[in-house]
């Protein structure tokens, strides 16, 4: 529910009410200052979102964060939301057949010499191109190049489409054009310039025989977090306004005033953090600079479908792995499967599983919701047999709402930067900019509250 509607002035004004937004206001809150929050939507937490129904927990959106990034861990430790280690071990799907991902990938690449060469998930041709790695000549200097090329360059066409595409193609995508590498994965770029990528041998195995977890998630849902985050941030003073569209921003006698659709002024405030996504973001910054509004227009957004089935089970082959890869080579409408219930158990009842399946966009954007269903259904009994009847759907279309770092993303961002610097106390957040994995959205939210504060408001 939003809070009741005021227009007196406050130091920060934050618009957004996703994990960006209401990171940004609790920080702010918590060094002293006034906040109200404004969010578009009648919910607050962004693509983070958890269905809950007959007994089965699915986060629709993002399911778990990255550990080795420490923000999303501390913001959960912080506020008392109790996390669990998410199951690890993907399958990749190769000529219709499920196969487990070479160990010791790093950095979404193959990383040991020995696993590549003995993966069943690859050709032979493919994974002898790709073992000559080692020699292959670095590429020099700093300018960048498209995460397809690097893969291709490094590993060899086969290497890439067969397990590279699929591990990236989740989580940046392609569809919008060739994405940059050192936007998404600059890491990659400086360990070439120390020379090989791959090592000889296997990696290290511990002394307990398993490897910790890189993956954690918030016990009962990623929900759980971001409701904290809602709590935390009320308890602190912040006013927040949902179902509040926001058409644009101007600056009036010092202040960022924030107009409805009518014109009408909603919020006033010194400062001003804007934490939407690229287009909406470059919608309300247009009037008050369009040099701030062309670097985020220039994002290019993507869309997906999901598609959420629960099912009995009993005498199906279900593999225990947290789900599977399909490569664009592949063929077929499904992009990727996460089997809910085996990476996060407790998420289905006993006898039952939970698949979350994603739909390749340009595939399936004139298809019903029935239709996509049925396609889910039928790719999950292609793996693991016949399954009954589902008990739990739902059916979930993100539209616009996954950014892409495409190549000169890095421009646009040096852009929108020194537009920034002509505007004191106003800050641009979210995952449209520097990483969109939650730890670095987290980070960067506060990183971003900080900044309004090199003088004083």
């Amino acid at each position: 529910m939003s809070e009741p509607h005021a227009t007196r002035s406050t130091d920060a004004l934050v618009l957004g009410g996703g994990v960006a937004g209401l990171s940004a206001a609790l920080r702010l809150a918590d060094a002293g200052r006034t906040v109200r929050l404004i969010e578009a939507s009648d919910r607050l937490g962004g693509v983070v979102r958890t269905v809950r129904a007959d007994g089965f927990t699915a986060d629709v959106g993002p399911d778990a964060f990255l550990v080795r990034k420490p923000a999303a861990l501390d913001l959960c430790e912080r506020l008392g939301v109790a996390t669990a280690s998410a199951q690890t071990g993907a399958l990749v799907q190769r000529r219709g057949r499920l196969y487990p991902l070479p160990d010791g990938l790093t950095g979404l690449v193959p990383g040991h010499l020995l696993p590549l060469l003995t993966t069943p998930a690859l050709g032979p041709a493919a994974k002898l191109r790709a073992a000559l790695e080692p020699l292959v000549r670095v590429r020099r200097g700093h300018g960048d190049e498209s995460l397809e090329a690097f893969a291709v360059r490094r590993f060899g066409r086969g290497a890439y489409e067969g397990l590279i595409e699929p591990l990236l193609g989740g989580l940046y995508g392609a569809d919008d054009g060739p994405i940059s590498l050192q936007a998404t994965l600059p890491h990659l770029h400086e360990h070439e310039q120390r020379g090989r990528l791959l090592r000889l041998g296997r990696p290290r195995t511990p002394v307990d025989g398993k490897a910790p977890s890189p993956f954690a998630r918030p016990i009962g849902g990623m929900d759980a977090l971001t409701g904290a985050l809602a709590d935390a941030a009320r308890a602190a003073g912040v006013l927040i306004q949902t179902e509040c569209p926001i058409a644009q921003v101007e600056r009036r006698t010092e202040q960022y005033v924030a107009l409805d659709e009518r014109g009408g002024g909603v919020g006033a405030a010194r400062a001003l953090v804007v934490a939407l996504p690229a287009p909406a973001a470059a919608g309300v910054l247009s009037a008050l600079d369009e040099a701030l509004a062309a670097p985020l227009r220039g994002v290019p957004m993507a869309s997906l479908s999901v598609v959420v089935l629960g099912v009995p089970t009993q005498r199906a082959r279900v593999p225990q792995a947290s789900g599977w890869l399909v490569p664009r080579a592949e063929g077929g409408l499904v992009q990727a499967v996460t089997t809910l219930s085996r990476k996060h158990p407790g998420t289905a009842p006993d006898g039952y599983d939970l698949f979350r399946v994603f739909l390749r966009p340009a595939l399936t954007i004139d298809a019903t919701d029935d239709a996509l269903v049925q396609a889910a259904l039928d790719h999950i009994e292609h793996h693991v047999g016949r399954v009954g009847t589902p008990v739990f759907r739902h059916v979930q279309h993100w539209r616009r709402a996954l950014p892409r770092y495409t190549m000169g993303h890095l421009d646009r961002l040096a852009d929108l930067d020194a537009a920034l610097a002509r505007h004191p106390h106003l800050a641009v957040t979210g995952s449209s900019l520097r990483g969109v994995g939650l730890p670095d959205v987290i980070a960067r939210a506060a990183q971003a509250a900080d900044t309004l504060f090199n003088d004083p408001i």
